[in-house]
C-alpha cells in the first residue's frame, strides 16, 4: 500500500524532464552553473545529459537551483 502511494507522487524534477535547464550546483565550496539536461531521478540522484553522450547521475543534495534554459545546448560553445 506504502509503494502505491510513493508512485503516485510526483517528482520534484519532473517538471524539468526533457527540458534544457541550467543547474546551479555546490562542489566543496563553489557554485556551479551546469547547462544540461534533466533525463531522470531516483531516490538520491538526478539524471543530467550535457551531449548525447555524455550523461552522469548528480547528488540532490549538490543542487541549489534549477532553472530552465531558453538557449538550449544547441547555442553552447563547445
Amino acid at each position: 500500500m506504502i509503494r502505491d502511494e510513493i508512485k503516485r507522487q510526483s517528482s520534484a524534477y519532473s517538471p524539468w524532464f526533457g527540458k534544457s535547464v541550467v543547474l546551479l550546483v555546490a562542489i566543496r565550496e563553489c557554485h556551479a552553473l551546469m547547462p544540461c539536461y534533466i533525463i531522470g531521478e531516483s531516490v538520491a540522484a538526478v539524471r543530467v545529459r550535457f551531449k548525447p553522450g555524455w550523461e552522469m547521475d548528480l547528488r540532490k543534495e549538490l543542487i541549489l537551483a534549477v532553472e530552465e534554459y531558453a538557449a538550449g545546448p544547441e547555442n553552447w560553445v563547445h
